[in-house]
């Protein structure tokens, strides 16, 4: 159980301040969650297989599949700069001396 201290040590150490009915109200979130968490450690749960999701999960994405690829002039169509059939990208990496 939290108590009144443990709700004003933890606003110190998060450098909060609290008003006393903010104190208050955080002090019976604080013990209501934990009374959540008293009751779910009850529940048998010996017999159900552990998740990783609540519901089932399909995957989205498509096949991949060989298909048509585009011209190269098409492609090369759209870039800022090409330099011998290919994209000119500018140097990220320096030449180490």
């Amino acid at each position: 159980m939290i108590r009144r201290e443990d709700v004003i040590h933890m606003a110190e150490l998060a450098r909060l301040e609290l008003s006393d009915e903010e104190i208050e109200l955080y002090l019976r979130d604080m013990n209501n969650f934990l009374a959540a968490g008293r009751k779910l450690q009850q529940v048998d749960v010996s017999g159900i297989a552990g998740t990783s999701h609540a519901v089932t999960v399909e995957p989205v994405l498509r096949r991949d599949e060989v298909g048509e690829s585009l011209p190269r002039a098409e492609v090369l169509a759209g870039a800022p700069e090409v330099m011998d059939g290919f994209f000119k990208v500018p140097r990220i990496v320096e030449e180490q001396q």
